[in-house]
């Protein structure tokens, strides 16, 4: 079976008769940068896994790129194709693989090397990217995944040390990252308060918020209540004003780095308050704790908005407007 599946896996060389449309970028820029291009199918090496893909998931790190605010630690060469969560089946299997992995399973992925490469109809990633796709989630469901559920689940235990019955706090609750930091908290037995707006009160109370508190009425850094974890899924709120709402044994995460937070991260080891960026990666294990709760039926996704691979321009612009709810996926193939 093992080399059935590595025949069967062979590349076919470019040509002009067999293209990779992909998404990609020759030069740093807003969404009108990113353009239908045909490029070469990806290179597999001897530990990697080509990856046919049907959904791509579209996040701000990758309109950061795109602009290159990130240039001076992720910076590319041209033409670039961003993206890192995809979800597709095995197209092709490194040679040190095939006793492992299937040419035509079903898999999701977190790449590993910038700038991702997800726009595309192929990707190949390494093996230790990669888990196999629960039945009971569709491609798109599955894409919406890796990295924001990565980033909450990597604030969390990482830099938070969550505890069962911390009083844990998010903010931006709603958006890619915070829908799943608020069930990942709760189904580890914290009690939750999701800093949303009011439209999003219902929602995030269905995904298990004990509290909500809508930003345009209260802000949450000028209450009167402690918490033992605060959660910045948005980068919106510093870490000098939630030291007023955070205990003082309280752990403080954020997405957004700034030189004013990094200088509180490093004062945070004297103190007893810690501070921290995350900055988060791909790793197996963590893809694997992820996608068994959502095998199990306990974490699930919201997709605000799918467009297709051609409309990726569309869908970078919606994220960058900052009030989509859940995630935006591209739907590659069918």
């Amino acid at each position: 079976m093992a080399e059935a599946n590595a025949a069967s896996s062979q590349d076919e060389p470019f040509t002009e008769r067999n293209p990779v449309k992909s998404i990609a970028i020759q030069a740093y820029g807003p969404a009108t940068r990113l353009q239908l291009m045909d490029l070469p199918r990806p290179e597999v090496g001897p530990d990697q896994l080509l990856i046919r893909v049907k959904a791509a998931s579209v996040n701000p790190i990758d309109w950061k790129i795109r602009y290159g605010e990130l240039r001076w630690i992720l910076p590319l060469k041209f033409p670039a194709v961003l993206g890192f969560d995809v979800a597709g089946e095995i197209e092709s299997v490194g040679g040190n693989l095939t006793n492992q992995w299937t040419v035509g399973e079903e898999v999701c992925a977190y790449a590993n090397h910038a700038p991702g490469g997800g726009y595309a109809e192929y990707i190949s990633v390494d093996a230790d990217c990669v888990v196999r796709k629960p039945a009971n989630l569709s491609p798109l469901e599955a894409a919406s995944f890796p990295l924001a559920a990565s980033t909450a689940w990597q604030s969390l235990f990482d830099i938070c040390s969550l505890r069962p019955g911390d009083n844990v706090l998010v903010n931006g609750a709603s958006g890619g990252v915070g829908i799943f930091a608020t069930q990942i908290a709760k189904i580890h037995h914290a009690t939750v308060t999701a800093v949303c707006s009011g439209r999003n009160e219902a929602l995030m109370r269905e995904l298990g918020a004990d509290d909500v508190i809508n930003y345009h009425q209260v802000d949450f850094t000028q209450t009167n209540r402690k918490f033992d974890v605060i959660f910045d899924a948005v980068g919106k709120a510093s870490y000098r004003d939630c030291c007023r709402v955070l205990d003082r044994n309280g752990r403080f995460a954020t997405t957004l780095p700034s030189a004013e937070t990094a200088a509180f991260t490093v004062i945070s080891k004297f103190q007893r308050r810690r501070c921290g960026i995350i900055w988060a990666t791909s790793r197996k294990k963590d893809l694997q704790a992820i996608y068994g709760l959502a095998e199990q039926g306990k974490l699930r996704t919201i997709i605000d908005e799918v467009f297709p691979l051609e409309q990726a321009a569309d869908a970078h612009r919606k994220s960058e407007d900052g009030h989509a709810v859940g995630k935006i996926v591209l739907q590659v193939a069918e």
